[in-house]
């Protein structure tokens, strides 16, 4: 497979990843917000109500189940190319070590992702119910607002189209990663850029992914993104500037010696 034909399949497969993690997302926030228990708001209360009725849990779950429907499915398919070349790939045992791995890795890595993304979800609720304290609406009217809002088709719209397209890469990739390390083969890995309009460059980011495509490094290795060191495009230890709607890919290769046979590790 070419270059750009893996980029084609990548973007079409990244689409249908970021449906999921949307339809997702959206349901565990709406619910998150429909547990709040609006009738014990008061104009001195409010903020403490929302702050302590939507957990870290809960938006850990969300992760959680994003993460595991989108790697699970993504890297099956890493699979099923590794194996292409070489019947290493077994799905039963890439599947046993995602789950047992998953809900560690994310904690250890999307930690202060999921933090952040629950405050800002706060936030916006708690300047909802305060604006319209201000326009000198009564909390009745501003719960009977909320709710509608909350169940309306646009809740939390684009933010949540950031989240899940952020995550949808995240996810995937990491997918892929727990994929190849399971294969029992030597890989390596490289930088596909989505390379459109869309694609971060400067001067408006200085994280420059067109130039990082086909960028090529050891599985075990990271990617240098103008000195920032990552596993894969979407990983959460990068900085927001780096990873934050990022459709970036990373393609797995199977690494050969001179001679052309497959290296084993």
């Amino acid at each position: 497979m070419t270059e750009e034909q893996f980029r084609k399949k990548w973007l079409r497969q990244h689409a249908q990843y970021e449906k999921i993690a949307y339809k997702e997302f959206l349901g565990a926030f709406r619910d998150t917000a429909d547990n709040i228990p609006f009738n014990m708001l008061t104009p001195s209360n409010y903020e403490m109500v929302v702050q302590s009725s939507i957990s870290k849990e809960d938006i850990q779950n969300a992760y959680f189940i994003v993460y595991r429907e989108i790697g699970i499915i993504h890297g099956e398919r890493t699979g099923k190319s590794i194996n292409k070349q070489i019947k290493e790939f077994v799905p039963s045992t890439f599947l046993s070590q995602f789950n047992r791995t998953l809900i560690n890795w994310l904690i250890a890595n999307a930690g202060t992702r999921i933090v952040s993304v629950r405050q800002t979800y706060i936030d916006y609720i708690v300047n909802y119910i305060a604006n319209g304290l201000t326009e000198n609406k009564t909390l009745p009217e501003i719960v009977t607002d909320l709710k509608k809002s909350i169940n309306g088709k646009n809740w939390y719209r684009w933010q949540l189209l950031r989240i899940a397209r952020t995550e949808t890469t995240a996810a995937a990739n990491y997918g892929a990663t727990v994929a190849t390390t399971i294969s029992g083969v030597a890989t390596d890995k490289v930088w596909v850029s989505a390379e459109d309009a869309r694609t971060r460059r400067p001067p408006k980011s200085q994280f420059n992914h067109l130039a990082m495509n086909g960028v090529r490094v050891g599985q075990f290795e990271k990617f240098n993104v103008n000195g920032e060191e990552i596993d894969f495009p979407g990983d959460p230890k990068g900085s927001a500037g780096n990873i934050i709607n990022c459709r970036c890919a990373s393609a797995v290769v199977v690494r050969r010696d001179a001679n052309g046979k497959i290296v084993r590790i």
